[in-house]
């Protein structure tokens, strides 16, 4: 019913799997023991320079200088 080849796949995703989940477990721990001030001060820099980016540009629109329409 089942070839060799199919066996050692099924054997590598499931070895895969558990991998993976070992790291999601790891990771977990990590940030329940408050390494994850290094996360935070990463998120808030990048929040910052969004805003900065949206105040000095916003909306993206163009400004009307030498708007040939403008009265």
């Amino acid at each position: 019913m089942f070839t060799p080849a199919m066996i050692l796949a099924n054997a590598k995703i499931n070895e895969l799997h558990a991998e993976a989940a070992a790291q999601r477990l790891a990771k977990k721990n990590r940030m329940a023991r408050g390494n994850n001030r290094g996360a935070i001060s990463v998120a808030v820099s990048n929040l910052r320079s969004i805003l900065s980016t949206a105040i000095e540009s916003p909306f993206g629109l163009p400004t009307l200088t030498d708007y040939p329409y403008r009265s």
